[in-house]
């Protein structure tokens, strides 16, 4: 994994990017015709999500999740049941406490049943909105590593995947684990690319220490056990991209970690008690490595993949091209591949942590990975039939996607 080769997997397609200068300006955002694009697809990714919250009424797991956040924000807190990490909880409640007294006792809560219409949409647009934004992360990721190209093929998969459309229409947790995860490793690498600037670079970088932190609770918020995984990349990311400068590089990371800290303190409503127990009983160490040799891992692993075979068959080629061609092994696509190929042996050591969870917070990896691969196909001599085969998975995988919501 080399670090000198330009960030882009395509450095005149990064170059490209870099100059371009967008037409106009909206709301003091930059916008032009990449951001354009980015912000159809998007629009395509929110519009599917919609369309699902509107044929889906809240499922029992969701009104748990509901119910145990109108607890924590009334005050309850430490009590048993299957939420582990609050976040997600807290989003979902958030919306529609207005339609709940503090008085309630917490037996009145749970005894929810005849929810009102309107919690359908609006306990699920937290979840929406991250869904975006976890988008827009990403598009803005890969073009930033593989030019606009890249960034396209990026959002595109990640636009018609059905696990990220149904994680942006329904509360749950791993889509708002995928957004701290994402941020955390991504900022991480931002910050040690600043390291070697002509000033003093930890006080200079205070935004993005600020948002390393944010990028650490919202993870271990939503998801705890990706403290394990997470955490440690950034650290890893932070040396390795800076060796001249790491004790800047563990200031940096030490400073986010106390942001990190305060943010996960604050989700648990200031009761390190909580957050204590939440630690201890997690089983944060403990794996099952015998899961390899069952068929029903390797069952389960396919079974996820068929949702999406568009994703699949590009992972497949990506996997086969980065294998044989050493133009495509550099850090902006070996540092993505590390990360999912980390949460996917993650997924499968530790299920009693959500497994399967963490099979959907690897994906934004993936095609980040998808995306450098084939920005530098693109380049090759075969960039012609390339494009033809690109355009073909892309239009089948979003048809694939929303012939799916079509048959609900």
């Amino acid at each position: 994994m080399s670090s000198s080769r330009p960030i882009a997997s395509s450095a005149n397609a990064a170059e490209h990017a870099s100059r371009q200068r967008p037409a106009r300006v909206l709301l003091g955002v930059p916008v032009g015709t990449p951001q354009i694009i980015a912000g159809m697809l998007l629009l395509c990714f929110a519009g599917q999500s919609v369309w699902l919250m509107s044929r889906l009424k809240l499922s029992d797991l969701e009104l748990l999740t509901i119910t145990e956040g109108m607890r924590m924000w009334h005050g309850v807190h430490g009590s048993p049941g299957a939420i582990r990490a609050p976040l997600p909880a807290l989003l979902g409640a958030a919306p529609v406490l207005r339609d709940q007294s503090p008085e309630n006792t917490p037996a009145e809560q749970a005894a929810i049943i005849d929810y009102p219409p309107e919690w359908r949409w609006m306990a699920r647009l937290p979840f929406l909105l991250v869904g975006v934004f976890l988008g827009a992360s990403l598009w803005y990721v890969a073009r930033r590593l593989c030019g606009n190209t890249g960034g396209y093929v990026a959002l595109a998969l990640y636009a018609f995947s059905p696990p990220m459309v149904s994680g942006a229409a329904s509360v749950n947790a791993p889509l708002v684990a995928s957004w701290g995860s994402f941020g955390a490793v991504f900022t991480a690498i931002a910050v040690a690319h600043t390291l070697y600037a002509p000033r003093e670079v930890v006080l200079w970088n205070w935004r993005r220490i600020v948002l390393l932190g944010l990028s650490f609770g919202i993870a271990a918020g939503a998801q705890t056990a990706l403290l394990l995984p997470i955490v440690p990349a950034a650290l890893f990311f932070l040396l390795y991209l800076s060796p001249q400068r790491k004790g800047a590089a563990l200031a940096i990371f030490f400073a986010g970690g106390l942001v990190g800290a305060l943010v996960l303190w604050t989700v648990y409503g200031f009761h390190f008690a909580s957050l204590q127990q939440t630690l201890r009983h997690a089983g944060l160490f403990r794996f099952s490595p015998e899961l390899f040799t069952r068929a029903v891992t390797w069952s389960l692993l396919l079974l996820f993949f068929l949702r999406m075979p568009g994703v699949l068959v590009l992972l497949l080629i990506s996997l086969v091209v980065y294998a044989c061609w050493g133009r495509t092994r550099f850090f902006g696509t070996t540092a993505p591949l590390l990360l999912f190929v980390a949460l996917m042996l993650f997924g499968i050591l530790a299920p009693h942590l959500g497994g399967f969870n963490f099979f959907l917070i690897a994906l934004p990896f993936a095609f980040v990975f998808i995306a450098g691969v084939f920005a530098d196909l693109l380049e090759s001599k075969y960039g012609g039939l390339i494009v033809g085969l690109l355009a073909g998975v892309l239009l089948a995988h979003a048809g694939f996607s929303i012939s799916g919501l079509m048959r609900l």
